[in-house]
């Protein structure tokens, strides 16, 4: 298998995140969210197996304040780079500072299948 090409900072910025549509979310009275993601059904989740216990169909992810800002700023019209700036003014932090906590974070929400990210068009690519 071949390795993912690394990806500069700029495309980074560039790309633009998008909520996953199979995720389902309720607004919790704190601020912050319960977001549903469904799991892949697998060979020991069908019967008979699952006729002896019980087994969810889907994982629950508690998002604090923070969190559900960046999660909602993921609309699929703003980049990165916009979700960092906002990021930014919101909680008075300079870019540098905002950059790596929404990086990160973002990088956990696409790593637990809660947002994909699309990355920015090719140079000289055919629109």
């Amino acid at each position: 298998m071949k390795p993912a090409p690394a990806i500069s900072a700029m495309d980074l910025l560039n790309a633009v995140p998008l909520r996953s549509r199979t995720v389902r979310g309720e607004r919790r009275p704190d601020g912050g969210w319960l977001l549903r993601v469904p799991l892949r059904r697998r060979w020991y989740t069908r019967p008979p197996l699952a006729w002896l216990m019980p087994i969810s169909r889907e994982r629950a992810i508690s998002l604090d304040r923070l969190g559900s800002e960046v999660w909602q700023a993921c609309d699929g019209r703003r980049t990165v780079e916009e979700i960092v700036d906002l990021f930014a003014a919101a909680h008075d932090l300079t870019f540098h500072e905002a950059r790596l906590s929404v990086t990160e974070f973002l990088r956990l929400l696409v790593l637990r299948g809660l947002v994909v990210v699309a990355g920015p068009p090719k140079t000289g690519a055919a629109r």
